[in-house]
């Protein structure tokens, strides 16, 4: 049976091993059976949703591990369309790009970040670095444009923990509040994390459906008995080998039983029962329906990189803000002056609207980064290779270098 909230005062005492004596018939059998061989724990199912409070606006609610979504039929009662997107970016002339030291690197420079790269990877052999003959190098601009729209989804369904004492938020403290109306803010924007939370109001507390709330329940390995037969003697309290040169069998005492053929269940120290893992021994659990509200960071992106390299590490390294925009919805650039960071922007901004059509919209932020690339052409020993400088931080991408591969290892 279920009770509502209410419940308050002193924790409920907690059933531990040694608590007063099992029920009579509590063991299984005629004896200690043999250890190993009792099988597992009972098994693990949720409370019976029989006997469960219904509660408005949670009708179709989730049973135990079956929360169902609320979708946003319900939220445009609660929420207001958010407010029309403000004029676009102005146009004109982009701001300054000028990366006068980091992407127009000059010749040392551009070996420096060579036999830096060769000095975090230990197998790499620096004799090409310091020897190559830079034949020519050129800086260039990389584009990397971010879309990300952060939003919120909302479900729920039934929860259960063993009550260990306290006040219970019961229905009749009031209606519980419907999904999108419990006030919950994310931790922090754009970043893809979940919160959880007891819907007010929906609180009860029942009798542990796992151990018919005596809090324990009877040890599978022992069948209550808290002793086990001696698997090491096969119960015989010893162990008997011949011995060649008094030509007689000999005794010795089985060191696990220490003669008695019977041990202490090592899987619940001799009492035989068990605590129950699904109340923790105090006989009660509390049932509540939990709200999961899921904040996510949908990321759509797109880079502009001429030259070779692979385009993946732009993304990895960093670069030069050149426009950012956080708005309720953001409008896609339009009147930047190279026509494939407009085209992209306007694909990835239609592509994100309506594409989440369960989630309230909270936030968009879009970015456009400038990411410095320096290609190196060189060559050594008659090799005639390339490397890519990129980012600014002064990564290298070498795919070709001549000597990574076990030439500053020492094999001890």
């Amino acid at each position: 049976m279920a009770h509502p909230g209410g419940y308050g005062g002193g924790p409920p005492q907690q059933w531990r091993p040694g608590m007063g004596p099992p029920p009579q018939d509590f063991r299984q059998g005629n004896g200690p059976p043999r250890g190993g061989g009792g099988g597992g724990p009972p098994p693990m199912a949720p409370p019976p949703m029989q006997g469960m409070p219904q509660f408005a606006g949670y009708e179709q609610v989730g049973g135990f591990g079956q929360s169902k979504c609320h979708i946003l039929q319900v939220l445009t009662e609660l929420y207001a369309p958010p407010p029309s997107p403000p004029p676009p970016p102005p146009s004109g002339p982009p701001p300054p790009m000028e990366f006068s030291d980091i992407a127009n690197l000059d010749e040392g420079a551009c070996r420096q970040a060579m036999l830096d790269h060769v000095a975090e990877n230990c197998c790499y052999g620096s004799k090409p670095a310091e020897e190559m003959q830079i034949t020519h190098h050129h800086g260039l601009t990389a584009f990397h444009y971010t879309l990300e729209t952060f939003t919120e989804a909302r479900k729920t369904g039934f929860q259960h923990v063993p009550y260990r004492g306290g006040p219970v938020d019961g229905p009749e403290h009031g209606i519980p509040p419907p999904p999108w109306q419990i006030h919950c803010l994310a931790d922090s924007m754009f970043n893809t994390h979940v919160k959880k939370m007891e819907v007010p109001h929906t609180a009860t507390v029942r009798p542990c459906h796992r151990c018919d709330a005596q809090g324990y329940f009877r040890c599978w390995e022992c069948h209550g008995w808290g002793q086990t037969e001696c698997d090491a003697c096969d119960r015989r309290g010893f162990h008997e080998h011949f011995d060649p040169n008094t030509g007689q069998h000999v005794r010795n005492t089985c060191h696990r039983c220490h003669g008695d053929g019977i041990c202490s269940c090592h899987r619940c120290g001799g009492d035989g029962r068990i605590t129950c893992d699904e109340c923790d021994g105090y006989r009660n659990i509390k049932t509540y329906i939990e709200l999961v509200v899921t904040f996510t960071n949908h990321l759509g992106e797109h880079v502009i990189e001429r030259s070779d390299m692979p385009d993946h590490l732009v993304k990895e390294v960093g670069g030069e803000m050149v426009f950012e925009q956080v708005l309720d919805q953001v409008f896609p650039i339009t009147s930047y002056p190279i026509a494939e960071i407009n085209q992209n922007s306007i694909r990835i901004v239609n592509q994100h609207k309506g594409a989440f059509p369960n989630e309230r919209l909270i936030k968009q932020r879009q970015q456009l980064r400038a990411v410095p690339v320096t290609e190196v052409h060189y060559t050594w020993d008659e090799v005639s290779t390339r490397y890519w400088i990129y980012g600014l931080e002064r990564k290298v991408h070498a795919p070709d270098y001549p000597q990574q591969c076990c030439w500053g290892c020492t094999i001890l």
